[in-house]
C-alpha cells in the first residue's frame, strides 16, 4: 500500500463498545418473509444487510473498521438446516482494507428464528467478527513503519531519525491563575513568542501538555533549560523525530515534515487525516512515500478479559534516498557564507552532470531558500548570455566595440559601474568588454541582437527550464517580447530579467560543459535533456570559455588567478535595486568555474560582485 502521508507516531485506538446480544429487529432491520417459509431467503438477504451495516450492533462491533475506511463483502456460505423454527447460517466475510492494505477474510455464523411475522436474525458479536465473545468489539491501529533516510552522494546521512526533547507545560500541574505567567516565563526562557504561546496554553484542554519548543538533544546546551525547569508546570518529553542532521542544513533541498493542517485534510480527499505528518518541499516531498515508508494495520478484539490480535498487515519500511549533495562541500559553502548579515546563498554544481553539490544559505534574514527560489536581476553575470547572443550575430571576441562612460537608449541614460577605471573608456574588443564588464558597450549593441535572440541564448544556457525533480526552484525568466529600454537593460542583466543563483550557476555550467546543463538533486534518477532550439556549438563554447577566462586574467576576478589547479573562468555581477527604505542598494553576484566545479555566490544587500560575493566563491574553490 502507498498512503499519501505518514501516520501519527502515537497510534490512536478507536474503541467501540458492544452490546452482549441484540436482535437486529431492535436495530431497525425488518423481518423477512419467505414464500417457502423455511428461512432460506431470509438467510440470503441477511448477507447483504451484514455487508451494508447500519444497525446499532454493527456500529458497536464493526464501527472502528468502517470508520477507518474498510468496506465489507458478505456471502452466504451455507444456509444451514431449519429445525424447530431456528436456522444457523454461515457467512464468509471479505473486508477491503483502507490504504491498499489488502483484504481480510473470516467466517461467522448467525442464527435466524421464525416468529409470527417471519424469519428474523438474532445476532451477537460473534456473528459479525471472528469468534468474538459477548462484550468484545474490533479496534484498529496503525502500525508505524521504520523511517528511511536521505544521504549525500557518498552515503553520509543527511536526514533521518533524531533524538529530540519536546519542551512545554503540563496544564494538569497548574492552577488557572498560573497558566498565563507560566506560559510567558517559559517562552522567555526558550526565546519563543510569549503572546502566541500564552494563547496556545489558554486554548488547550485542562489536562493537556502544550508543547512550546522541540529541540535536538544534541542542541540542549544552546538553551537555558535550568531556567525553563524552574517554571511551574514545565515538562520535557523525549522522542525521536525525522530531522536534518543539523538545523538549517541545505534549507529547501532536504525539505521537512509538519503536522497536517485542517486545509491539508480538506484538500486531500480523505487521504490525509488530522494528526498525519505531511512533507513540505525538497527531496522529502518528492520522495515522501519512499522515505516515510507505508503504515501497517493491526485489527484486534478488545473489550474482553484480554486483547486478542485478529489480523495484521506489516508496515513497509522507508528506504534510503541518495542525493547529489556533497556533505564536505555543503559544509564548506555554509562556512564561507556564515558571516553574511543579509539574505545570501552559495550554489555549487557539477558542470558535467548538473549535480547540485551544495546549496547553502546565509545565517540571517532569510524566510525562504533564496539560492533556489529567489528571483533577482542577475546584473553583469548575465553578460555571459549577452556575449553568446552577440557571437551568434557575427560579433567576434576581437570585434571592437564602443565603451563610453555613459550611454542613452530611448531617452534613458545608463552608466558603467563607479569602480570601472575611466582610462578604459573608449574602444575595446568584445573580450575586454566582458573582462572589464562594460555596461555601455553592450547596451549600444541592443540593435545588433533582438530580445528574442537574447532570450534564445538564455535558453541555450539553461535559463527558463523546468525545475529539477525534487527541488522547488526558479530557473529564471526573460520575456522575448521586451523592446526599447527594457531590451537594452536586459543586455546588461537588468530590466525585467530575473534569475536565481541556481539558474546562474546553470548558465556557467553550460558554458563549461559545452552543452545545456540540467540540474539534478536525486542521484539515482536521470533527468531528460532539455529541448533547446539552438544548441551550444563547440566553437561557441570555446570562445565563451576564453572570454570568461579573461575576466580572471585581466578583469574583475583577478583575485582568482593564483588558485592552483585548472584555470578558473567566471563573471562578476552587480545589480541595482531599491531597498525597503527606498534607497538604492546592490545585489552582489559571482559565478566561477574550475574544472568540473561551478560556484554561484549571491548576497542580496552587498557591494560590487568582486568585493562581496567574490571572496565567498574563492573560499569555496580554494577548499578543494
Amino acid at each position: 500500500m502507498a498512503p499519501a502521508s505518514a501516520r501519527r507516531r502515537t497510534p490512536v485506538v478507536i474503541v467501540i463498545a458492544a452490546l452482549a446480544v441484540i436482535a437486529l429487529v431492535v436495530g431497525g432491520i425488518a423481518f423477512w418473509r419467505s414464500t417457502a417459509d423455511d428461512g432460506t431467503d431470509a438467510a440470503e438477504q441477511l448477507a447483504g444487510t451484514l455487508a451494508e451495516g447500519g444497525s446499532d450492533l454493527d456500529a458497536e462491533v464493526l464501527g472502528a473498521l468502517r470508520d477507518a475506511g474498510a468496506t465489507a463483502e458478505v456471502a452466504l456460505a451455507d444456509a444451514g438446516d431449519a429445525e424447530d423454527g431456528t436456522r444457523t447460517a454461515t457467512y464468509d466475510w471479505t473486508w477491503n482494507l483502507p490504504d491498499d492494505a489488502g483484504t481480510w477474510e473470516y467466517t461467522t455464523t448467525a442464527t435466524l428464528t421464525k416468529g409470527e411475522d417471519g424469519w428474523a436474525p438474532q445476532l451477537t458479536p460473534a456473528a459479525l467478527g471472528p469468534e468474538l465473545e459477548d462484550g468484545e468489539m474490533l479496534a484498529v491501529r496503525a502500525v508505524d513503519p521504520e523511517l528511511g533516510t536521505i544521504t549525500d552522494r557518498d552515503g553520509t546521512q543527511l536526514y533521518g531519525p533524531r533524538d529530540v526533547k519536546v519542551l512545554g507545560l503540563d496544564k494538569s500541574q497548574l492552577a488557572a491563575d498560573q497558566l498565563d505567567s507560566s506560559a510567558r516565563d517559559l517562552a522567555a526562557a526558550l526565546g519563543t513568542d510569549a503572546d502566541r504561546y500564552a494563547e496556545s496554553v489558554a486554548g488547550a484542554g485542562e489536562e493537556a501538555f502544550v508543547p512550546a519548543l522541540t529541540i535536538r538533544v544534541s542542541d540542549e546546551g544552546e538553551y537555558d533549560l535550568a531556567r525553563a525547569g524552574q517554571v511551574p508546570g514545565f515538562h520535557a518529553l523525549e522522542e525521536q523525530r525525522p530531522l536534518a542532521v543539523e538545523r538549517d542544513y541545505a534549507p529547501g533541498v532536504l525539505g521537512s515534515l509538519r503536522e497536517a493542517t485542517a486545509e491539508d485534510v480538506e484538500k486531500s480527499g480523505g487521504e490525509i487525516q488530522a494528526g498525519d505528518q505531511v512533507a513540505t518541499g525538497g527531496v522529502l516531498a518528492a520522495e515522501q512515500d519512499a522515505i516515510l515508508g507505508t503504515s501497517g494495520l493491526e485489527i484486534v478484539a478488545t473489550g474482553g478479559e484480554q486483547e486478542r490480535p485478529l489480523h495484521e498487515v506489516d508496515p513497509v519500511a522507508g528506504t534510503t534516498v541518495r542525493t547529489t549533495l556533497d556533505d564536505d562541500l555543503q559544509r564548506r559553502a555554509t562556512a564561507a557564507i556564515a558571516d553574511e548579515d543579509s539574505p545570501s546563498a552559495v550554489i555549487a554544481l557539477s558542470a558535467s552532470t548538473g549535480d547540485v553539490l551544495a546549496a547553502a544559505l546565509g545565517p540571517t534574514g532569510q524566510s525562504y531558500p533564496v539560492g533556489l527560489v529567489g528571483q533577482y536581476a542577475p546584473g553583469s553575470t548575465f553578460k555571459a548570455v549577452t556575449a553568446l547572443s552577440l557571437l551568434r550575430a557575427g560579433v567576434t571576441p576581437d570585434t571592437e566595440l564602443q565603451c563610453p562612460a555613459t550611454a542613452s537608449v530611448a531617452g534613458r541614460s545608463f552608466k558603467n559601474a563607479d569602480s570601472m577605471d575611466p582610462s578604459l573608456f573608449g574602444t575595446m574588443p568584445l573580450r575586454s568588454v566582458i573582462a572589464h564588464s562594460c555596461n555601455t558597450a553592450l547596451l549600444l549593441q541592443h540593435e545588433t541582437v533582438s530580445q528574442a535572440e537574447l532570450a534564445d541564448a538564455a535558453t541555450t544556457l539553461g535559463i527558463g527550464q523546468e525545475a529539477p525533480a525534487g527541488l522547488d526552484a526558479f530557473m529564471g525568466s526573460i520575456d522575448p517580447a521586451d523592446e526599447g529600454v527594457e531590451h537594452a537593460a536586459a543586455m546588461m542583466g537588468q530590466g525585467r530579467v530575473l534569475t536565481s543563483p541556481l539558474a546562474m550557476a546553470t548558465v556557467l555550467a553550460s558554458v563549461q560543459n559545452g552543452a545545456t546543463v540540467t540540474p539534478r538533486i536525486l542521484a539515482d534518477s536521470e533527468p531528460a535533456a532539455p529541448e533547446v532550439p539552438t544548441p551550444l556549438t563547440e566553437d561557441e563554447a570555446a570562445q565563451m570559455q576564453e572570454m570568461l577566462r579573461g575576466v580572471v586574467t585581466d578583469g574583475s576576478l583577478d583575485d582568482f588567478a593564483d588558485l592552483p589547479g585548472e584555470p578558473v573562468i567566471g563573471k562578476t555581477g552587480t545589480a541595482e535595486y531599491t531597498n525597503e527604505e527606498g534607497e538604492l542598494a546592490l545585489h552582489s553576484w559571482v559565478i566561477v568555474a574550475q574544472g568540473d566545479l561551478v560556484v554561484a555566490a549571491f548576497v542580496e544587500d552587498g557591494s560590487y560582485g568582486s568585493v562581496t560575493a567574490g571572496p565567498i566563491a574563492r573560499e569555496v574553490l580554494a577548499g578543494q
